[in-house]
């Protein structure tokens, strides 16, 4: 019985023990092994430095380790190396001030290790040598603050005064108790060292502690205080200060506490075991014992530290401590504890690490059924929920949660549940739960959740789909999504009467059905849309939608070519975050922002994917924390996005996920918000804010150093030399040879959180331009056939949270050029050079340039045989298109010459007029040629003033108004702003409008469209142009030609056509000038269909500026008014009314009088009566009346009859006879009263009689009168189209003198150039009386008479004939358009065009 008592106790303590371990080991806490399978050469890991650099080292039973964090570096000893470590058995570690390490072994002494050159030097035990270490049994090696290095051996303690080397090695030997004159192995075997804060030391031996001190004579010895602070005696394995000063005692027996801040100190017990080693960083106390690694928090500083956990090996936790003796600790430069353990190679642990507790099934029979995670719920009782893809549904209730989360109650009922959703109707709770089964959905009641069981579980057989997604909207209607059977809506129609059952399906015939019958997420956004995801786009049910019998889906799909649509068609994800922003998760297309239509704009997607930062384009769930910022599950980790900067933080398996996949619409926000995220190995519970990136910078190393792949080592002979004399990452230049310049580094980040994720950065400065990036898994940089020269190789890393090294690593690389290639050889090769130069000019210089020249000479002949093939083409083309119009000029001649008497008047007409068409053809051919001439010789200038644009096309086109009407072509101008101002030259606008229009009316058929479109457009600079587009509907251009258009003498080459028209310069002469207006021209062109030519050009001022060729006129220029595109057809006329004006200034308004009498009364009373209405002039007799009539000519003369010298007749006679006189009105003063006197004087020209005594009334009146009829004769003479002169002169010296005017006017009128001044050459008058003599028969100036006479021949030409406004324009001696229409406007009141129109329809009407 008591054998069963004693049995049953054992039994209780050791379950115990048991299950404290099994709760301290579901901690989650992560142990990463670092063992022999990852090149640790073993596993016993005695002690742990980290040194200056970062590197960490390993003392093992097989050597020592340094380690980069992705590889191990092992020094063994070598028979064939003096200089090479002498044993295998590390047991201790430390450095100097220097960086170098002083290694302890178990039998072979000291190590001292030189990391710059990698090399040992040994001190070991020699008998008889006080010098010597007095054993080569080494347990510990501490330096202190003295740079002084103590060494604990099993035979005592040894010093060495590392300040005084330089004068050899010399070792001081202590013994633990001067008490004891025999000292036993046991009693003076030393196993820690430290030195505290206040520099005093502290040995550990296997008699307890030892404090340094100092005699009665001053001599320093250490004395055992066990008994002084109440220590048990047992052996002190380690001490440390923590942050308040206080020593931590590891011993064999327990873990003591000695506050040295009492009066008398005592250690206080903190904890029973054996402990190995303590490790301290900050407040946590880290200690090794032999079972297990053990936590404690000192923050209290007058209490005792806490104990916090214990963390063993666990066999059911891979991640757990790989064994649990633990005999070195260490916490790194980032707060990594390093845990060295016996057999278990090492263990790091990362306090800091990302806090992803991650749950999976153990072998807890309440721990999760099953490891593949696709359904998270939390209802509104508290009671989790997770459904596995093969190990049933899980329900951990609110008051069994904790943090191990291991009180899982599992139904197996349903093998694989993949949707969760709560539905509330009246008092009851229902769990929905949609699962891969058919049926596909089952219902349980959770209104009582400690009521809950398996049994209660309903399926709704009417669901045979299997079920994919839930969810109950805020008008507590039911959706249902089905895998391949559509969409299930139950409508609520009260807490007591069942749904409304629905289905909907996608339809190929109906457009605004669901968008396909697989649905794997449905979600309501916060205006009562409904959203499905499906595996064929997404569908939208707005709010008004929701309960209509056939509601109308608005679906999305992925549009190839519309970048701003959806970017994949299979949707996984829906979620709305707080601002209101729709996200979409794709299956392959990475995450989508829907953006809201706008007004007049439509809804379109933003997409983010791996190329803009995230880890991979399969987007599995979606969360939002509390800062705005999305969590997104994938294939590849989590990744935390920032919406407002557009980031992305992404965390993989290296940073605690339960694994790199996550599984479709596994994830949870608790209400505590925590976030879950379910996988194929479990899910992962975190709280956001507790993810904190790692500020701790990377240090970064060149690790190796290759020459054409074959690494370099240290004082290795490469081509008979040492490139590297010291270890790499102790090197700072290296030189190598012109045929060593292929070479690669090998590098490390020096950061071991997650080293897998630490990102690097290279260049080679001199040869890269930019950083070269790379990742963990090629640490290298590779560079080949590296021209002679001088480098710097950089490079750097991030840790793994993308933190960079702000510091990198530099080396300068030195690449010797061979001796062909130095100055010296330049130097030589120049000479070389300037010799053989100067010998092949004396005896080759010669016979080479008499070939070049015949080289020249036979290129200068083939070009001149091209040149003058192009000529004979152009003179070829020009001759044919002159002979047409030549032959239609030389025809009608010789048939006129031939047959002209027996040719009626309007036979003749049909002759003239074919003649002046060719002729005006001739005219316009010979001006295009000598503008394209001006172009090509760089002669032509451009005058630009700022104008509207608009008006003025409008004024040019007019001219095509007539040719569209008779060839039956719809033609208009469209513009949406008629008041376009801009910077243009007429001249060359109007040019380019009259060749496009041209081509355009030569090419479209009757019935046919041409339109010209003007309108405003940025450029490619957002600077403003005006564009100009000429389209037409006519035959088009073949695409093959539609480069060649724009060539010089290009002519559309069509054997189809009869008569092909063109020299080939009109598109390249539009061209040129577009070009020289500083704008452009294009094409586009489709066969049958029509031609669009484009014009833009330059609306602002500053495009102008600064050009030669081009010349800006401002409103202030004299002739701004004066365009360049009506100069030449202008300036004649201009400078002929100019001078008509200066004669016009210098006569009197009032009309002129002559009074010729011999009676001076008569002459007074008589401009004493008409003084106030003509400015009169005197005469006494008929000779001096005459020659003052040629000097003034007067508007009227009244003369008497009877005179000396010359009477009234006589004068009459003269000046009725005399041209320049011819047309004066003479009124004759007579007291004869003859009818006779009277009859004779009418004969010679006198225009009416008065007889004295007269009536000064009468005199006013008779005077008025004529006045009058000659003004009537005036207006009759510009109103009327086919005036005879003799209709409108008084004699017939006037109707000479007019119709020799209008014929020498007929004569030149297609001479542009005609003036007034050739009219005065060839009528053989003055200038003045020319002027004077229109003014008084026609009322109109020279130069008005000489326009008038062209605008009465093109109205003519108007009605008579088919000829089109342009080539009237030509016929008559008017090279514009637009002055052409002014003129014309100003006669006759409308334009040209409309001119047409109304003849046309008068015509009708009649």
């Amino acid at each position: 019985m008591c054998k069963m008592i004693s049995f049953s106790k054992i039994f209780f303590v050791l379950f115990l023990f048991y299950f404290q371990n099994k709760i301290l080991s579901q901690e989650s806490v992560y142990f990463q092994h670092l063992t022999t399978n990852n090149g640790l050469s073993q596993n016993d890991v005695n002690d742990i430095y980290q040194d200056k650099q970062g590197f960490m080292w390993f003392a093992t039973h097989d050597g020592l380790n340094k380690y980069d964090g992705y590889s191990f570096n092992v020094y063994n000893p070598d028979s064939n190396n003096p200089k090479s470590i002498n044993s295998n058995l590390i047991y201790s570690l430390t450095a100097d001030h220097n960086g170098n390490l002083w290694l302890g072994t178990t039998g072979n002494g000291l190590n001292y290790f030189n990391k710059s050159s990698e090399t040992f030097i040994h001190y070991t035990h020699e008998e008889g040598n006080l010098k010597s270490i007095g054993s080569d049994h080494i347990n510990a090696l501490y330096l202190d603050q003295g740079n002084k290095l103590w060494i604990g051996t099993n035979d005592g303690l040894d010093l060495l005064d590392l300040n005084k080397i330089s004068g050899g090695i010399s070792f001081k030997h202590f013994n633990l108790n001067v008490e004891d004159n025999v000292l036993s192995f046991k009693k003076n075997t030393i196993f820690s060292i430290f030195e505290d804060s206040k520099n005093q030391l502290w040995v550990g031996g296997s008699e307890g502690l030892y404090k340094l001190s100092r005699d009665k004579n001053g001599d320093i010895y250490f004395r055992l205080i066990n008994e002084t602070i109440g220590l048990p005696k047992s052996t002190v394995r380690s001490v440390k200060e923590d942050m308040f000063g206080r020593l931590i005692i590891g011993t064999s027996s327990a873990l003591f506490l000695l506050d040295r801040n009492d009066n008398s100190p005592k250690v206080n017990k903190v904890y029973d075991g054996f402990f190995n080693v303590i490790a301290i960083s900050e407040n946590n106390i880290w200690a090794g014992t032999n079972n297990g690694l053990l936590y404690f928090n000192s923050a209290n500083k007058g209490g005792i530290p806490e104990f916090k956990g214990r963390y063993v090996y666990d066999p059911r936790n891979p991640n757990s401590l790989s064994k649990n003796i633990v005999k070195s600790l260490l916490v790194d430069h980032t707060g990594i504890v390093w845990v060295g353990t016996n057999g278990g190679g090492v263990n790091k642990f990362d306090p800091k690490r990302k806090h992803f507790r991650h749950v999976r099934k153990t072998l807890d029979t309440k721990s999760l059924s099953y490891d593949k995670i696709r359904a998270m719920f939390e209802d509104s009782n508290g009671t989790l929920w997770i459904g596995t893809e093969g190990g049933g549904l899980n329900m951990l209730l609110k008051e069994d949660a904790n943090k191990n989360y291991n009180n899982f109650k599992t139904f197996e009922t349903i093998s694989k549940p993949f949707a969760l959703a709560e539905i509330k109707k009246g008092n009851t709770k229902k769990l929905f739960i949609g699962a891969e089964s058919s049926p596909g959905l089952f219902i349980l009641d959770i209104s009582n959740p400690k009521g809950i069981s398996e049994s209660k579980i309903e399926a709704v057989k009417e669901i045979t789909h299997s079920v994919f997604s839930i969810i109950e909207d805020s008008h507590k209607n039911v959706w249902i999504g089905t895998y391949n059977g559509g969409v299930n809506r139950w409508l609520y129609q009260g807490d007591k009467v069942p749904y409304k059952k629905q289905v909907f399906l996608h339809s190929n015939k109906d457009s605004v059905s669901i968008s396909d019958n697989i649905i794997r997420n449905i979600y309501e956004d916060s205006k009562g849309n409904i959203w499905f995801a499906t595996a064929n786009g997404l569908s939208l049910l707005t709010s008004k939608e929701i309960t209509s019998s056939k509601p109308k889906f608005k679906n999305f799909k992925h549009k190839s070519s519309d970048n701003k649509s959806i970017s994949h068609n299979y949707i996984l994800e829906l979620f709305e975050s707080r601002n209101g922003d729709m996200w979409i998760g794709t299956f392959g297309g990475g995450l989508n922002k829907y953006v809201q239509p706008l007004k007049g704009k439509s809804a379109y997607f933003i997409t983010y994917n791996d190329k803009k930062g995230l880890p991979n384009n399969i987007i599995k769930g979606i969360l939002e924390d509390d800062y705005a910022n999305l969590w997104l599950s994938t294939n590849k980790g989590l990744s935390k996005f920032n919406p407002s900067k557009e980031s992305f933080k992404n965390y993989d398996v290296n940073d605690g996920l339960q694994n790199n996949e996550f599984q479709e619409l596994a994830r949870l926000k608790l209400k505590n918000g925590a976030m879950l995220f379910g996988g194929i190995n479990g899910f992962n519970m975190f709280y956001p804010e507790d993810i904190i990136d790692n500020r701790h910078e990377a240090v970064t190393v060149i690790t190796d150093f290759f020459i054409s792949n074959k690494s370099v080592k240290i004082d290795e002979e490469i081509n008979g030399r040492v490139i590297l004399n010291k270890s790499i990452n102790y090197t700072q230049n290296i030189e190598l040879e012109y045929d060593e310049n292929s070479f690669s580094f090998e590098f490390a980040a020096l950061h071991y959180v997650a080293p897998l994720k630490n990102q690097f950065a290279y260049k080679l400065e001199g040869f890269d331009k930019d950083w070269i990036y790379t990742t963990s898994k090629k640490r290298f940089a590779t560079y080949t056939n590296i021209p002679p020269g001088s480098y710097i190789f950089k490079v750097k890393a991030s840790n793994n949270d993308g933190i960079w090294d702000s510091t990198p690593t530099e080396l300068k690389i030195e690449v010797i050029p061979p001796f062909y290639l130095t100055k010296f050889a330049y130097l030589f090769y120049v000479i070389l050079i300037i010799l053989a130069l100067f010998l092949y000019r004396k005896f080759t210089i010669i016979n080479t340039t008499k070939k070049h020249q015949l080289e020249l000479e036979h290129v200068e002949n083939e070009k001149n045989e091209e040149l003058q093939k192009i000529k004979l083409d152009f003179f070829t083309n020009i001759s044919h298109e002159f002979r047409t119009p030549l032959t239609l000029i030389k025809g009608p001649i010789e048939y006129l010459q031939k047959n002209s008497e027996n040719l009626n008047q309007k036979e003749l007409q049909e002759q003239y007029a074919l003649m002046q068409k060719n002729s005006s053809y001739l005219m316009r051919l010979v001006n295009q040629l000598l503008d394209f001439r001006k172009i090509n010789q760089g002669k032509m200038r451009l005058v630009v003033r700022k104008s509207n644009i608009v008006s003025f096309i409008k004024e040019v086109t007019e001219l095509f108004q007539f040719l569209s009407h008779k060839q039956l072509i719809d033609f208009k101008i469209e513009t949406s702003n008629q008041n376009i101002i801009s910077w243009f030259d007429h001249d060359a606008i109007e040019k380019i409008i009259n060749n496009l229009l041209s081509n355009a009316f030569k090419f479209t058929p009757e019935y046919g469209e041409i339109s010209v479109k003007i309108y405003e457009d940025l450029d490619d600079n957002n600077l403003p142009v005006v564009v100009i587009q000429v389209i037409d509907s006519g035959q088009g251009i073949p695409e093959n030609r539609l480069h060649t258009i724009f060539e010089k003498f290009y002519i559309e080459e069509d054997k189809n056509k009869k008569n092909p028209q063109g020299v080939g310069i009109g598109l390249s002469f539009t061209k040129t000038l577009v070009e020289l207006h500083r704008g452009t021209i294009g094409v586009v062109s489709n066969v049958n269909e029509g031609t669009q030519f484009t014009v833009k050009l330059p609306m602002h001022k500053e495009a102008y500026l600064n050009i030669p060729e081009i010349v800006c006129k401002e409103e202030s220029d004299s002739d701004f008014l004066m365009r360049s595109s009506e100069k030449e057809s202008f300036a004649i006329d201009y400078n002929d009314d100019l001078l008509d004006d200066g004669i016009t200034k210098s006569r009197s308004k009032l009309p002129i009088l002559l009074i010729v009498d011999d009676n001076a009364d008569i002459r007074t009373f008589i401009k004493q009566v008409l003084n106030k209405e003509y400015e009169i002039y005197e005469a006494e007799n008929g000779e001096e009346g005459f020659n003052v009539a040629n000097k003034i000519t007067p508007n009227i003369i009244i003369t008497d009859l009877l005179m000396p010298i010359m009477d009234g007749l006589e004068l009459c006679e003269k000046l009725k006879t005399t041209k320049t006189t011819s047309h004066i009105p003479i009124i004759m003063l007579t007291a004869k009263l003859s009818q006779e006197s009277e009859l004779k004087g009418l004969k010679n020209g006198a225009d009416d009689y008065i007889r004295k005594p007269f009536d000064t009334e009468l005199l006013k009146v008779k005077l008025k009168n004529i006045i009058k009829n000659r003004d009537e004769l005036r207006q009759r003479f510009n109103r009327e189209i086919n005036l005879q002169p003799k209709e409108v002169t008084v004699t017939s010296t006037d109707e000479i003198f007019l119709q020799q005017a209008i014929e020498i006017v007929e004569k030149h009128m297609m001479n542009t150039d005609f003036s007034v001044e050739m009219l005065v050459k060839e009528m053989r008058h003055s200038r003045s009386n020319l002027y004077l003599k229109f003014k008084e028969i026609t009322g109109l100036s020279s130069s008005e008479f000489i326009r008038n006479i062209r605008l009465k021949r093109a109205v003519q030409l108007f009605e008579q004939s088919d000829l089109s406004v342009k080539e009237i324009m030509y016929m008559t001696g008017f090279n514009t358009a637009s002055y052409f229409a002014k003129c014309f406007k100003k006669q006759f009141g409308v334009i040209p065009s409309e001119y047409v129109r109304q003849n046309d329809r008068k015509e009708d009407l009649e």
